[in-house]
This record gives structure tokens, C-alpha cells and sequence, in this order.
């Protein structure tokens, strides 16, 4: 009778190994298949999407839809001053708690939600770098994304991408929201295909920008988020979301990293029209990306 049981045990595990085995052969060609099919179903005219499969760290899967394509970034560029912050902490010395001063000169309109548990920012002001920095991703403050262009060097910032081979985004412009600001060291649009936003946000994934605890700590501020109307708002109970959204008059688009029972991915939606009519897109985008990883990452037993 033991015997019996154990060979039925041996089996039962050899099945179910297999069967997590079958589940987790996603190409890349899949995923490029699976988007363009999408494209028919929902209206991606107006949408670029990267979608990267992080289930096997070792083995990432990537597959786009027009995800190199150089359209408008709107506030997913703060993703590079986020990255930046934390590669000055670790190479020049900047301390997340020293002080600097809300400048006039930078000063914008930006959004003030409900749920914002920082004050206001105000010329004349002190505040830490680690609080600026939390603000400028969490409520997407327009005002501290400047302060921290002045304070990082964005020449600096820019080339820091190039080293992670992002060699199509850069910060070019401070930003401004009803009131410009003054930035003389313009040199045009910033800009952020899907496809490196999808990369920044797979080295936090991994814990491999920076450092280990650096990306840790860039994960929770963007886990943080207050923007939740868009790929958060789509996703699953069981789903949880860290990213950043950006927001023009004519775009809308959100860039985050989704940790599920069985499955983490990469999600980037860029889609070129208003909230009212991008907002239904990115629900559609999201709930079709997450049942079709799902279906390839089932949950297993132990899965939380």
C-alpha cells in the first residue's frame, strides 16, 4: 500500500511540475501575436503598449505593440528622475535627507488629490529630497519633478539612461501645468517610448536598478501611487499595482509593474487621446493582458 501511495505522490508532483512547466512557455512571439489580435478586438489605433512577462526572472519575456514608437510620455518621464535620485544616493554622495529650497522659478500648477497626505509645495520652502522625491512620483508633483531637474542635472540623468541603454529617453524640458516655467536649458520634447519605460520598471521588478535595496524602496514609493483610475482600477482584487500614470490634454498613459498569485508583468499603456476616451482603452488593454498572462501563469498551491 505505501508503495502504491507513493508512486501516486511521485505522480501527482511529476504532473504537477510539468504542467507549471507548459504553463510558463510564453515567447515573446506570443505576446506580439496576442496584442496585435487584441488590437481587433479593442481600438488600439491611438495605443502603444510593452508588455514584459516577469514570472521567471532569470527569463523575462518581452512583446510590444508599436512600443518603441516616440509619442507622448506626460508625467511616466518622472520615472527617470526617480532612477536618478537613487543612482546619486549611491555614487555622489546626495543624502536623501538633506534639505533644498522650493524655488520660484519652478513653480506650476499640479494635482492635488484627495488622499495626499503632504502638503502643498511653496516657493520659499524646505524639503527633504527623499520627501520631494516621494511627492514628484506619488502625486505626480510637477513642481518637485522641476526642483529635482535642477538638483540631479538632467545632462546627468540623461546619460545614466544611455548606460541602461535607453538611448531614445531624455528629459528635455521642465514641466508646466497653466503657468510656464522659465527653463532656458530646454532642447525640446522629453520623451519615453513604452518600451524603455517597460525597461526601468523591470529592473525595479527585479531588484536590479541601482541596487537591490534601492529598487525595494523605488517599488514601494510607486506602489504608492494616487493616480488609480487607470491600469489599478482594471485589475483583478488579487492584483497588486506599482507604477506611475502621466496625463497631457490629448494623452494618458500608465506605466506599472503587477505582482499576482502565480504572475508578475510588466504592463505600459501609452494611449494618444483625452482621459474620457483613453480611460475605457486602458481598462479593456488591462483586463485582456492580465487574463491572458494569467491563463499562462496559473496559481499553484501555496500561492497567496
Amino acid at each position: 500500500m505505501k508503495r502504491i501511495r507513493s508512486l501516486v505522490l511521485f505522480t501527482c508532483v511529476s504532473l504537477s511540475l510539468s504542467m507549471a512547466a507548459s504553463a510558463s512557455a510564453l515567447t515573446g512571439e506570443e505576446i506580439d501575436s496576442f496584442l496585435k489580435k487584441l488590437a481587433v478586438k479593442v481600438d488600439m489605433t491611438k495605443a502603444n503598449v510593452s508588455l514584459v512577462d516577469l514570472t521567471d526572472q532569470a527569463d523575462p519575456v518581452r512583446g510590444g505593440y508599436f512600443d518603441r514608437d516616440i509619442v507622448p510620455v506626460a508625467s511616466v518621464i518622472k520615472l527617470t528622475l526617480l532612477a536618478g535620485a537613487y543612482r546619486a544616493a549611491k555614487e555622489d554622495g546626495l543624502s536623501f535627507d538633506q534639505l533644498i529650497t522650493i524655488n520660484k522659478k519652478n513653480y506650476t500648477g499640479t494635482w492635488f488629490p484627495d488622499n495626499d497626505p503632504y502638503p502643498s509645495m511653496k516657493p520659499g520652502q524646505q524639503w527633504k529630497v527623499r520627501d520631494v522625491v516621494e511627492v514628484m512620483v506619488r502625486r505626480s508633483d510637477n513642481i518637485a519633478t522641476n526642483t529635482l531637474i535642477d538638483l540631479l542635472n538632467r545632462n546627468v540623468v540623461n546619460d545614466f539612461m544611455k548606460k541602461l541603454g535607453l538611448e531614445n529617453t531624455g528629459i528635455r524640458h521642465k514641466l508646466s501645468s497653466g503657468a510656464d516655467v522659465q527653463d532656458p536649458e530646454a532642447t525640446g520634447w522629453n520623451s519615453m517610448p513604452p518600451y524603455d519605460a517597460a525597461t526601468i520598471l523591470s529592473l525595479i521588478a527585479s531588484e536590479k536598478l541601482v541596487s537591490a535595496n534601492a529598487s525595494k524602496v523605488m517599488y514601494a514609493t510607486l506602489s504608492g501611487q494616487m493616480d488609480t483610475e487607470l491600469i489599478k482600477e482594471a485589475l483583478p482584487a488579487e492584483a497588486s499595482y506599482a507604477g506611475k500614470t502621466g496625463e497631457l490634454s490629448a494623452a494618458r498613459n500608465d506605466a506599472a509593474i503587477i505582482k499576482a498569485p502565480g504572475r508578475t508583468y510588466i504592463l505600459v499603456i501609452f494611449v494618444r487621446l483625452p482621459n474620457s476616451g483613453a480611460k475605457p482603452i486602458i481598462h479593456a488593454i488591462t483586463k485582456e493582458v492580465d487574463a491572458f498572462i494569467k491563463a499562462h501563469h496559473p496559481p499553484v498551491a501555496g500561492d497567496i
